[in-house]
């Protein structure tokens, strides 16, 4: 008998056991992160707001005030404050829920391959969970990526294309980059690939060290 039984022909049913409670455990943590990033990022906008609001400049958040492009009815006031709190916390609950959920399809791999290796199920609490620099570079990129080619189609359709200068700015860092359709393609695609590299980058550091400090990596 191995430790990974769950793992042997005819134990069917404790192996869709434990294939289910990870779904499950999953799932939680999915809704756990997207309500903390959710939170977290809508009392930052409300927070800024007010203290853009309060800062006494002839111009009160000038800059903040370009939100209003991307986000329908949010701008430096009273009001803003709670539009900016409800787009703050969607925005930052979808992207939260976006990321884990394309990247936790590295997890059952990894449980299974640990198991397979031979150690027992109980020494999982006391593992660290090893990075997949493939799965964490397509979940960051997409969504980085996505933001950007998002937010540049609606400044075109807006037609205030030729007035961000903001966005114009990015292609001293983005080569090809313009507040276009093509362009936003372009910008998109450099981004996706400079941020899947440094995803990469990080996940062979950090599963370095933690191999380093001899914990068992997951």
């Amino acid at each position: 008998m191995t430790n990974n039984a769950f793992l042997e022909p005819g134990n069917d049913e404790p192996d869709q056991l434990n294939e289910k409670l990870l779904h499950a455990a999953i799932k939680l943590n999915t809704l756990l992160l997207a309500g903390v990033f959710g939170c977290i990022s809508g009392l930052a906008m409300f927070v800024l707001t007010y203290l853009s609001l309060y800062r006494g400049l002839p111009q009160p958040g000038q800059y903040l005030n370009l939100l209003g492009v991307f986000l329908p009815g949010y701008s430096v006031s009273h009001s803003g404050a709670w539009i900016g709190l409800f787009w703050g916390a969607l925005i930052g609950a979808l992207l939260a829920a976006m990321f884990y959920r394309i990247y936790a399809r590295s997890i059952p791999s990894q449980v299974q391959e640990y198991l397979q290796s031979g150690r027992s199920k109980d020494d999982l609490m006391g593992v660290t969970l090893r990075f997949d620099g493939n799965y964490l570079g397509l979940a960051l990129g997409t969504i980085i990526a996505g933001g950007l080619f998002i937010t540049t189609s609606w400044l075109v359709f807006r037609g205030t294309a030729e007035e961000s200068v903001h966005a114009i700015l990015l292609a001293q860092y983005l080569p090809g980059y313009s507040v276009s359709i093509a362009g936003g393609l372009i910008g998109a695609a450099e981004l996706f690939c400079v941020v899947y590299l440094i995803c990469r980058l990080f996940s062979w550091i950090h599963n370095t060290v933690a191999l380093y400090r001899g914990r068992n990596p997951l």
